[in-house]
C-alpha cells in the first residue's frame, strides 16, 4: 500500500510538473489545479478564487470567446469584400430602419441568453436555444475544447488589435496589414501615434513574470504571503 502511495504521489508530481504554464516555472494557484480547458495558471486578480465563481468566468470566457470567433471572421469578411468598414456599419441605410433592428435584436437576444443562463445552471453547459449542449456534429471532446478555448482568447486578441487599428489608423485590419508588408520598417505599431506607450507596455509585460518569481523567493518560507488584491487569495494557501 505504501509503495503504490509513493508511485502515485511521484505520478502526481511529474504530471504537475509536466503541466504547461503561462510562462516557464510558474506556479499555479491553488484554485487553478489544471482540470479546466486551457488552465494554464493564470489569474493575476485572484478573480477566481471561489469555486462557483470560477465556473462562471469559465462560462463567460467561452461565451466572449465564441462571439470574438464570429465578429472576427465577419470584420475580415466585410474587409476583403469591399463592405462599409465595421465601424461605421450602424450608420449604413438597410431595410429596416435602426429602431426595428434593435427591437428584435433585443427580442432574440434576450430569449436566447434566458436559455443559455437557464441551461448553464442545470447542466454546466451552455448550448443553442433550449439544446444543450450543443453539439450536433458529436465533435465534443477534451481535444476539442482546448482548442476553442484557445481560439477564443486568439480571437479576443485579435478583435482589439481590430477596434484598436481603427481608433489609431482609421482603417481596417486587411489595409493595415497590406500597408505594413509594402513597408514593415515604416508602418508597425512603434511608428504609430501610440508606439511609445505600446513600447512600456511590452516591456512591463516582458518584466512582469521577474516581477513575480522575486516575490516569491522573498516569501518563501513564511506564514502568511500578502494578497496582490483585497478580494484576492494569497499566492500560496496554508
Amino acid at each position: 500500500m505504501m509503495l503504490k502511495s509513493s508511485v502515485a504521489a511521484r505520478s502526481s508530481v511529474k504530471a504537475a510538473a509536466a503541466r504547461p504554464m503561462w510562462y516557464p516555472g510558474a506556479t499555479a494557484p491553488k484554485h487553478l489545479d489544471g482540470s479546466l480547458p486551457g488552465d494554464y495558471g493564470f489569474d493575476p486578480l485572484r478573480l477566481g478564487t471561489d469555486p462557483d465563481t470560477l465556473k462562471w468566468f469559465q462560462e463567460a470566457e467561452l461565451t466572449n470567446g465564441r462571439w470574438a470567433m464570429a465578429a472576427t471572421a465577419g470584420i475580415l469578411f466585410t474587409d476583403l469584400v469591399g463592405l462599409p468598414k465595421f465601424w461605421l456599419a450602424g450608420a449604413e441605410t438597410y431595410a429596416l430602419d435602426n429602431q426595428t433592428l434593435a427591437i428584435i435584436e433585443v427580442a432574440v437576444l434576450g430569449v436566447l441568453e434566458a436559455f443559455r443562463y437557464s441551461n448553464w445552471q442545470k447542466t454546466g453547459t451552455s448550448g443553442l436555444g433550449p439544446i444543450a449542449p450543443f453539439d450536433p456534429l458529436g465533435m465534443a471532446s477534451e481535444e476539442t475544447k482546448l482548442k476553442e478555448i484557445k481560439n477564443g482568447r486568439l480571437a479576443m486578441l485579435a478583435v482589439i488589435g481590430f477596434f484598436s487599428q481603427a481608433a489609431v489608423n482609421g482603417k481596417g485590419p486587411i489595409e493595415c496589414l497590406t500597408d505594413h508588408i509594402a513597408d514593415p520598417n515604416h508602418v508597425n505599431i512603434y511608428t504609430s501615434s501610440v508606439g511609445k506607450e505600446t513600447a512600456v507596455a511590452v516591456a512591463v509585460l516582458c518584466v512582469w513574470p521577474m516581477i513575480i518569481e522575486v516575490q516569491k523567493t522573498l516569501n518563501a518560507g513564511k506564514d502568511d504571503t500578502p494578497a496582490l488584491f483585497p478580494w484576492a487569495a494569497p499566492w500560496e494557501e496554508k
